[in-house]
């Protein structure tokens, strides 16, 4: 009994094993042909510490998820015109999904660079952007209005090219190290001892004016005490003009009019 149902065990066992190895090569055929087919490799670089980034980090086009990092390798020499900015800078390999882009099928290659292109020269750029408080850093793909001009580079990159741009805290930091560049090679103590001539300057003045009002206090009150006899009398004028407005008419001598001594002859 037990020796007839071996090869049903055996037949069972068998069928398992097939289906799983039939669904297993089923994925990885379906996952290996769409990355295949529907991967487009971009590269970029960063002249900055990308510290946090590493392969299988997200690449996202304005927060959308659309490939990740493929690689990140120094740039290597390949001739003798390379420069030390060349070596320093960080070479990244970026894995773009063109059916996440919007694309169902995958355009010719020719297409595909031209297509890259074009968003380059429409300022496409790549930051690298630290996710939150974990560390971790991602790359962000954005078209910025006004984006960095592309560096000189010594080599010819293999793949379409975007260039990057620095994120906002490393505008900041930046700003800030440029800031302490210039404070470190001031010369404080001939800022200081210019400050204080002005301060001199500044006190000998005010003492010079202060001496002159002095000097001059005597006559300046001469002169507020006349305009204030002046104002009394047009005061004073003002008053017997309010009262009897004739006085404005009347002439200087008292002489009859030419009229009056005329009817006086006749009578």
């Amino acid at each position: 009994m037990a020796n007839e149902n071996k090869p049903k065990y055996a037949r069972i066992g068998f069928m398992v094993f097939a289906g799983a190895l039939a669904v297993a090569g089923t994925l990885v055929y379906i996952g290996g042909f769409e990355r295949g087919d529907m991967e487009y490799i971009v590269e970029s670089y960063y002249d900055k510490p990308v510290s946090g980034l590493s392969v299988g980090s997200a690449v996202n086009f304005r927060g959308v998820k659309i490939g990740e990092v493929r690689d990140i390798m120094m740039v290597r020499p390949r001739s003798a015109d390379f420069s030390v900015a060349d070596i320093q800078r960080i070479r990244i390999l970026l894995s773009l999904n063109l059916r996440r882009m919007g694309h169902r099928v995958r355009p010719d290659e020719a297409e595909l660079r031209r297509m890259m292109e074009s968003y380059v020269a429409h300022g496409l750029r790549a930051t690298v952007s630290a996710s939150g408080i974990t560390g971790l850093s991602r790359i962000e793909l954005n078209m910025l209005d006004n984006p960095p001009p592309p560096a000189s580079l010594s080599w010819k990159p293999r793949h379409p090219l975007i260039p990057p741009a620095p994120s906002l805290m490393e505008g900041f930091s930046d700003a800030a190290t440029r800031l302490m560049r210039q404070l470190n090679r001031m010369d404080v103590s001939s800022v200081w001892s210019n400050i204080q001539s002005v301060a001199e300057s500044t006190a000998r003045l005010a003492h010079n004016v202060d001496s002159l009002v002095e000097g001059q206090r005597a006559t300046v009150g001469a002169i507020v005490e006349s305009i204030g006899d002046a104002t009394d009398r047009l005061g004073e004028l003002a008053r017997r003009l309010e009262e009897n407005p004739s006085l404005l008419l009347r002439p200087a001598d008292r002489e009859p009019l030419p009229e009056t001594t005329f009817q006086t002859g006749r009578q």
